[in-house]
């Protein structure tokens, strides 16, 4: 049985409901986290918390009444669901409302759900000699506040529903012929000695991986630099990765039509990366 938590209740999956009239449903009104979970404790956990907030702030969405309980309420819905690795999904919408109208009643209290399921391992992980994705460059169709993590991801979905039946692994947005991000992950790129990546605007959401391995990369004494990427940068790049909480770190073979340098996992950043990133 999985468990999931809706409102101050742990409910198993098969049962939960969720009003019709909850602005979550009607307008994707909502903000939401996934967190991934290893060894059943779950990872940078503070720093997701710390996004939710700021995406709350910037919504003006009410915290739930459990916003202090959050860390127990993922710990004990661990417990229950019982997985070693995990992934948690928790969404925060602005609330069941009345009726339906564009202009929500500030006194509607929000919707607090969150789910867990098994966190697939990396297959980069399992078989490093894998071959890297295969993604293409897509004008980016979003709204102008991407840094906002809303459950508003139509576009997104459209992109790599498109790209799945093409046979390829993921997009790459871009404006104008400059890279903003994936439609679920941040860009790397290196070049020699030094990795670029995006730099934090409206146009990209703040990566909890992102900052992780930015933080790695600083550690091993790497340059890194923040700052605009071409798609032609990303074609002539010794490297290209793509980052999420889901995807860890995993490396890019194919942009559109042009193949990236062959490497041997061991002679790669993003493979000395991938190793030490739950350490």
């Amino acid at each position: 049985m999985s468990w999931t938590y809706l409102n101050d209740i742990f409910i198993p999956k098969e049962e939960v409901r969720i009003s019709p009239f909850d602005r979550g449903f009607l307008f994707g009104d909502g903000v939401y986290e996934v967190i991934p979970v290893y060894e059943s404790k779950a990872f940078l956990l503070k720093d997701h918390i710390s996004r939710l907030e700021r995406s709350l702030i910037q919504t003006g969405i009410n915290k739930p009444k459990a916003w202090n309980d959050i860390p127990q309420i993922i710990d004990k819905l661990i417990k229950k669901n019982l997985f070693l690795n995990q992934v948690v999904y928790l969404q925060v919408t602005r609330g069941e409302d009345v009726e339906r109208s564009h202009i929500p009643d500030p006194s509607i209290a929000p919707t607090l759900f969150l789910s867990s399921s098994e966190l697939s391992i990396n297959p980069y992980r399992l078989n490093p000699d894998k071959p890297g994705l295969d993604v293409k460059t897509l004008e980016d169709p979003r709204w102008e506040r991407c840094d906002v993590k809303a459950t508003t991801l139509l576009s997104n979905v459209i992109a790599l529903r498109e790209a799945d039946i093409e046979g390829r692994d993921g997009v790459i947005f871009c404006i104008k012929g400059k890279v903003t991000e994936g439609a679920a992950s941040n860009i790397f790129a290196v070049f020699g000695n030094s990795v670029l990546t995006t730099p934090e605007s409206n146009q990209i959401l703040s990566g909890i991986t992102r900052k992780h391995v930015l933080s790695l990369l600083g550690s091993k004494g790497i340059e890194t630099l923040e700052k605009d990427l071409s798609i032609q940068n990303l074609y002539e790049a010794d490297e290209v990765w793509m980052t999420s909480s889901t995807k860890e770190i995993q490396p890019v073979k194919k942009i559109d039509d042009k193949e990236l340098p062959s490497k041997s996992p061991k002679d790669s950043l993003w493979f000395d990366l991938l190793s030490s990133y739950l350490i």
